[in-house]
């Protein structure tokens, strides 16, 4: 008989349990469920290092806590300097010295403040010699910071503002007050009209050589801006940390319901097509190409709260940076992938799909796998014959006008199937045993589906005939008025070894417990058996 090492599992059972445990307990330490332990006003001051000396814990500071204690009128003058009439949001300096000068300024101006503070019998902070009170190897806090969405409401509020002060006499709206170029001449922050583009395109989130991060310019226009507001008695936004990243500050911004578009230049239609941008293009070269796609501004605006969604990195157009072969300014992705992407939201197919997720498209979408490129129907999108293209070179407002043209005739036949040609109910019964068959409302449930998508406009466009709606449960057979049953495909076996398919019984719950979860219809719930099957009598 062959010798059998015995197990030693209850050895190193132990050492995994402590380590779970400790695990948990560390994780517990952190969580805070005090909601007093989550803020959104945490800054952790963290110089660098001096050689040789000893590295401290970096000091986690409430900006909040502070600002409220030393100046009720939240005046940034008590701890920042003015350098050409805006604050520097550097604390007591205008620019970073070396590390030993900067820590010096912390702890001689915080320590004396502090002991100000104390001796006026206030709650104060540590004082001098007192250094683990302030770098802690733990946080005591945690942050609940939240990034401000900047989303078409909040743009146009700052946009029409009466309050803010427009730089440019040109300037019909305020987009000179934010907006700004770099002039490498003047050596200074210019208005270019035009121009304007997010902030991101230029500001990351760390600094680079051509600007500074994304938060150190965002409080750099607009805290000084609601603080010079502020100071002349007008209308302000919040200069608090709070004010602008909690979520219940966030919850509170008003959101406008009605807000007119932003206009850059942008054109109202467009014929989505690379090789038509050169001066070259001609009818031999369309007759190699695809077809063009017609494209709206306006309705995938609508669709957005930023340009952003669609132009990440730069206004322009796509294929500026994203060529046939691929550009390194494009990050190496070629421009077919960037429209046609399943994975990225950015590209067109991708923000298609992200779209299908919304609950009232969902119970048909979810259930559907999504097809490789090669099988999708191009001609949804790209759909302009090429007979029409023309005279060579055209021009931009040739092709808006054909994309125009497109729009307006769009043949798709949306109207619905008349009840004549939807069975009111379907009974299904094939497997009833303990159960009697489920009788489906059918035609209540074709009707249901009608009015949730109504005012789609991707549905509208995409579900290119009456049938197409019968799709999400007849999901793989042609779109027709009389779809094979269920059984055609669907064997009464557990599973298809074959392929993979589920059985009838697994095939029918499947689909409906699906569509009843992903549609979030509560009644009948997707779990209540009886509603759908009453038992047999005994």
């Amino acid at each position: 008989m062959a010798y059998r090492r015995p197990s030693r599992w209850h050895h190193s059972i132990v050492p995994v349990i402590f380590l779970v445990g400790m695990f948990f307990v560390i994780a517990n330490g952190y969580s805070k469920t005090d909601p007093e332990a989550h803020r959104p006003d945490i800054l952790m001051i963290d110089l660098p290092s001096i050689p040789g000396g000893e590295a401290m814990p970096a000091v986690q500071f409430l900006h909040d806590a502070h600002t409220e204690l030393v100046s009720k009128d939240k005046n940034c003058s008590v701890c920042h300097l003015k350098n050409d009439q805006r604050y520097v949001f550097k604390y007591m300096r205008l620019k970073d010295s070396e590390t030993k000068a900067d820590m010096d300024l912390y702890h001689t101006n915080c320590i004396a403040c502090h002991e100000k503070t104390k001796a006026e019998g206030k709650s104060s902070g540590p004082i001098s010699g007192d250094c683990r009170s302030c770098h802690k190897t733990q946080p005591e806090f945690m942050s609940s910071w939240l990034a401000i969405p900047f989303d078409k409401s909040l743009h146009y509020r700052h946009e029409s503002s009466q309050q803010i002060q427009r730089q440019s006499r040109k300037d019909t709206a305020n987009c000179s007050a934010c907006h700004h170029v770099y002039d490498k001449a003047r050596q200074k922050t210019v208005y270019a009209k035009g121009e304007e583009g997010s902030c991101r395109y230029c500001h990351r989130e760390i600094k680079t050589e051509t600007g500074e991060s994304l938060r150190t310019a965002s409080h750099d226009s607009c805290v000084n801006c609601h603080q010079s507001l502020a100071s002349q008695q007008k209308q302000a936004g919040p200069v608090d940390c709070a004010g602008c990243h909690s979520a219940e500050a966030q919850q509170a911004i008003e959101v406008l319901t009605s807000v007119p578009r932003m206009r850059r230049n942008q054109p109202e239609y467009a014929l989505l097509a690379s090789w038509m941008t050169g001066t070259m293009a001609d009818a031999e070269m369309a007759a190699k190409q695809m077809d063009p796609v017609p494209f709206k501004h306006a309705v995938h605006e609508s669709a957005n709260q930023t340009c952003r969604s669609c132009h990440h990195e730069t206004l322009k157009k796509c294929g500026a940076c994203h060529t046939e072969t691929g550009l390194p300014d494009g990050g190496g992705v070629q421009l077919a992938l960037s429209m046609h992407s399943g994975d990225s939201t950015r590209s067109c197919i991708g923000c298609h799909r992200a779209a299908q997720k919304d609950k009232n498209c969902a119970g048909c979408h979810a259930s559907m796998p999504n097809k490789p490129l090669v099988e999708e129907n191009c001609d949804l999108c790209h759909r302009i014959d090429r007979s029409e293209l023309g005279p060579w070179p055209m021009d931009e407002a040739a092709k808006a006008e054909l994309a125009a043209k497109a729009f307006q005739e769009n043949s798709n036949d949306n109207s619905p199937i008349p009840d004549e040609h939807i069975p009111e109910k379907v009974l299904i019964d094939v497997l009833s045993k303990a159960y009697e068959g489920a009788n489906l409302p059918h035609r209540q449930i074709i009707r249901s589906i009608e009015a949730r998508i109504a005012d789609n406009r991707m549905a509208g466009h995409f579900h290119d005939q009456p049938t197409s709606l019968c799709m999400g449960c007849h999901h793989n057979s042609p779109a027709s008025l009389q779809p094979p049953k269920c059984a055609s495909c669907h064997s009464e076996a557990f599973t298809n070894l074959q392929d993979g398919r589920p059985g009838l019984m697994g095939a029918y719950h499947g689909q409906c417990i699906k569509c009843h979860q992903n549609m979030e219809i509560k009644e009948p719930a997707a779990t209540d058996c009886n509603k759908c099957h009453k038992p047999k009598a005994k």
